[in-house]
C-alpha cells in the first residue's frame, strides 16, 4: 500500500504536502487540544495498534503482499482528521525506522491511507448505520481500504503519465496490481477487523465517545 521514496516526483509530492500541512495544523488544533486530554490514552493505544497491524504482511498471488491500515476505528470513534494525524505519525515512524514508505512521499501516503480512506468509510458508516450497525461497520472498513488503494494507484498512474522515469509501470499494470488484492483480500480483512475491534472495544465499556 505504501508508496516508497523515489516513485513520485516533486510534481506530485510537493502539492500533496501543500494540501496536508494545513490539514495537519487544523486537525491538531481542533482535536488534540486541552479538551482532548481524556481521550488521548485511547487514541494513542489505537494508533499503536494500527502501527502493529500495518507491519503484518498478508501474502497475495503474484509474489507480493498487502496489509491492513487499521485507522478506520479512529475515524469512527473520533473524526477522520484524527485518523489522518495518527496515521501520519505511524507513517513517520515507519519511514524513519523501518524503511516503509518515505519522507518525500509521506503526504501522499497520509492523504490516501489516513484521510481519504477513513473519510470514505466514515461517510459509508453514517449512511448505512440505520439499516444495520454491524453491516455499516463492515462496509466502512471495506470502503476505506478500496479508496486508499485507488488513490495510491491513481498517484502512481499519474506519475507514469507525467514522467515514466520515476515510475515506469503503466496504469494497465498498476491498477490491477493495487486493486485486485485490495478488493479480494485486504478489503475483507480490514472490514472484519473494523467490525471485530470496534465491537470488542464497546463490550469492554471503555470511555469511548
Amino acid at each position: 500500500m505504501h508508496v516508497p521514496d523515489g516513485f513520485l516526483s516533486p510534481q506530485i509530492t510537493v502539492p500533496a504536502y501543500a494540501v496536508s500541512a494545513p490539514l495537519w495544523a487544523w486537525a491538531a488544533r481542533r482535536h488534540f487540544g486541552r479538551a482532548s486530554t481524556d481521550s488521548l490514552p485511547i487514541i494513542g493505544s489505537l494508533t499503536a495498534l494500527a502501527f502493529v497491524i500495518q507491519t503484518i504482511m498478508i501474502p497475495v498471488p503474484g509474489g507480493t503482499s498487502t496489509h491492513l491500515v487499521g485507522v478506520m476505528l479512529l475515524a469512527l470513534l473520533y473524526h477522520p482528521l484524527v485518523a489522518f494525524v495518527c496515521e501520519s505519525l505511524v507513517l513517520v515512524v515507519q519511514a524513519l525506522f523501518f524503511g516503509a514508505g518515505g519522507i518525500t512521499v509521506l503526504a501522499v501516503n497520509a492523504l490516501a491511507m489516513g484521510l481519504a480512506g477513513p473519510f470514505a468509510g466514515w461517510l459509508v458508516y453514517h449512511a448505512a448505520r440505520r439499516v444495520s450497525e454491524k453491516g455499516a461497520l463492515f462496509l466502512a472498513g471495506y470502503a476505506s481500504m478500496q479508496v486508499a488503494a485507488l488513490l495510491v494507484a491513481c498517484s502512481l498512474a499519474l506519475q507514469h503519465q507525467l514522467d515514466p522515469r520515476y515510475f515506469p509501470m503503466p496504469p494497465a499494470v498498476t491498477f490491477p496490481a493495487m486493486l485486485l488484492p485490495s478488493l479480494t483480500v485486504a478489503g475483507l480483512a480490514e472490514a472484519a477487523y473494523t467490525l471485530f475491534a470496534l465491537s470488542l472495544l464497546r463490550r469492554a465499556k471503555l470511555a469511548l465517545p
